[in-house]
């Protein structure tokens, strides 16, 4: 071989050894570089917090909950502080566990969504109810409502209440919470007509107490109220009510020790004695039919047995000692004064300071009204005119 061929052959050999040298080199950084990434990477991963979480992740307000509840798994962690969730508003809530990786513990923030999905409870509304006529009532002051996120819920009525339009009127009772939940309730308002004799049965009078017609006669909160208006059946004769006489005679007796003398001059009058008597004034002496001086027969409170005139049955008896005496305290006996001065409106009668009406000490306080009587029929919201 020639020295020309020779020096080719070794020059060609020289460079393939180069060029693989090269590729060896190359193919040894990119396996370096590969090294350095994936320890780098496996550092990267182990020093981070690796959380999978549920992906609904919603609680309904007021809920008790905690974070860890929505953690599925944590690939190279450990939980090491579980946190409460303030579920007590609506909305988007920052949720805040603290993680060990390694030796660091550290903090790891996601979020809940607390919603409100639950109607609101409507309390204290009556489905049923009856009330007399005339009687104004604000309907939503009737009924409460709740509901689970604590905050104030909106009632409105859906339908039309007119008092003066007897009958059944059907309303729609609508609660309604921040969050647009609802909840209904059909009431029925029964307006019960104003009548002589009137029905046994129940109702609210214009004041909201409770009145109940039992046999004919009214009975508001337990008390009888026998008016104008609301009238007692000829079969009521109970005479004088033990009670009464008996709390007469301690005001007899008490007033005695102030050196004021009371006797009762008129107590119990039958219906039949009372018609006798309104027809005297009404038509013996012309009165007329409305007059002040005395009730129809049915419309006497002596009918009751609960009341008596004393001493007199003059006006001026107001000016007597006596008649001074059992208006400033015959409400510690529990009497009233049920006619009282400027009260013929509510009252439909003059003025009696003589005629005292058993009521109990308890409803006679409240009536005394520091000496500025109040009616029984302003007190019961009660009319008292002829029907």
């Amino acid at each position: 071989m020639s020295p020309r061929r020779k020096g080719y052959i070794f020059s060609y050999e020289k460079k393939r050894q180069a060029r693989l040298l090269k590729k060896v080199l190359t193919a040894l950084i990119v396996v370096i570089i590969l090294a350095v990434a994936a320890l780098a990477a496996l550092t990267i991963y182990n020093s981070t917090i690796h959380i999978k979480l549920n992906k609904e992740r919603t609680l309904e307000v007021n809920t008790p909950a905690v974070a860890s509840q929505f953690i599925e798994s944590i690939g190279n962690g450990t939980l090491i502080e579980d946190r409460d969730i303030d579920t007590s508003t609506v909305g988007k809530k920052d949720v805040t566990v603290k993680i060990r990786v390694g030796t660091d513990d550290r903090d790891y923030t996601f979020n809940v969504n607390v919603v409100d999905t639950q109607a609101p409870v409507i309390a204290l509304g009556e489905s049923e109810l009856n009330l007399l006529q005339g009687t104004p009532l604000d309907v939503i002051s009737k009924y409460e409502a709740s509901d689970n996120s604590g905050e104030e819920v909106t009632i409105t009525v859906e339908g039309e209440y007119n008092p003066d339009v007897t009958g059944v009127q059907p309303l729609k009772i609508v609660a309604t919470d921040a969050s647009g939940n609802t909840a209904e309730q059909e009431m029925n308002i029964n307006v019960v007509a104003i009548q002589n004799p009137m029905p046994d049965g129940t109702f609210l009078t214009r004041t909201g107490h409770r009145a109940e017609v039992k046999g004919g006669v009214l009975y508001v909160d337990g008390i009888l109220v026998v008016n104008k208006t609301f009238g007692l059946p000829e079969n009521v004769n109970p005479g004088m009510d033990k009670n009464a006489s008996a709390a007469f005679d301690t005001m007899i007796a008490a007033a005695a020790q102030e050196g004021i003398q009371l006797e009762s001059v008129t107590e119990f009058r039958s219906y039949g004695d009372q018609g006798i008597l309104f027809d005297y004034y009404a038509y013996d002496l012309g009165e007329g039919e409305d007059t002040l001086s005395t009730m129809k027969a049915g419309h006497s409170e002596h009918q009751s047995g609960m009341a008596m005139d004393v001493n007199s049955i003059d006006l001026a008896f107001a000016k007597t000692a006596e008649g001074i005496w059992l208006h400033n305290n015959c409400h510690k006996y529990g009497f009233i004064i049920r006619y009282p001065e400027t009260k013929l409106a509510e009252t439909g009668c003059e003025w009696e300071p003589f005629h005292v009406r058993y009521v109990g000490n308890e409803l006679a306080a409240i009536l005394y009204n520091g000496g500025d009587w109040i009616t029984m029929e302003e007190y019961f919201g009660l009319p008292s005119k002829y029907l």
